[in-house]
């Protein structure tokens, strides 16, 4: 009966341990069971047990995707908000999705504050960590990082000049975590 069908968008929660086994498509945190992904949730009475099944593929982020972002803030001294835009290698997202990006998945070394790495509207390539939204993201990889950022002073596209960023207006570096994919390299 289609009144029965109910769908669940991950992170959404859909039963509590006390009452049903986990099972694929469900995390549980706390007690409680949540939808890991977008589905159908299925309840198996006679087991116990909840399932949430996808009928289709969607373009949602998965742990260990490779996504790219924008940073829209805030920024914090420990984390900032992510908006992914697109997952590498998959279909168009089916929706908008927010990651977080705290300020120890950005380098293996010591940050005093997130600002010494990252700014804002720089475009990022992260990959995810957790399957529910907020997202959690690193970009501790080496091709992880910035992909595209501008001056802080002027607006100007920063380039990539002997390993920084550069920018030709104010003729300044500028310290970012810059991935070995930077899109505006000096030849």
């Amino acid at each position: 009966m289609l009144n029965d069908i109910k769908i669940t968008n991950p992170g959404e929660q859909i039963g509590v341990e006390e009452e049903f086994m986990p099972g694929n498509g469900v995390y549980i945190e706390n007690g409680k069971i949540y939808s890991s992904k977008l589905g159908i949730l299925i309840i198996d009475s006679k087991n116990k047990k909840i399932n949430v099944e996808s009928k289709t593929k969607l373009a949602i982020p998965e742990v260990g995707d490779i996504v790219e972002g924008i940073i829209v803030g805030p920024i914090r001294e420990d984390s900032t908000i992510v908006e992914i835009v697109r997952i590498l290698g998959k279909k168009n997202l089916k929706g908008t999705f927010t990651g977080i990006l705290h300020i120890s998945q950005i380098t293996r070394g010591r940050l005093s504050t997130i600002l010494n790495a990252i700014g804002l509207g720089d475009w990022i390539l992260a990959k995810v960590m957790t399957s529910w939204p907020p997202y959690q993201l690193s970009i501790l990889d080496n091709n992880l990082g910035i992909i595209y950022s501008t001056c802080p002073k002027c607006g100007k596209e920063l380039v990539l000049k002997k390993g920084r960023l550069y920018c030709d207006k104010d003729k300044i570096f500028i310290k970012k975590k810059v991935s070995s994919q930077y899109l505006l390299k000096e030849d």
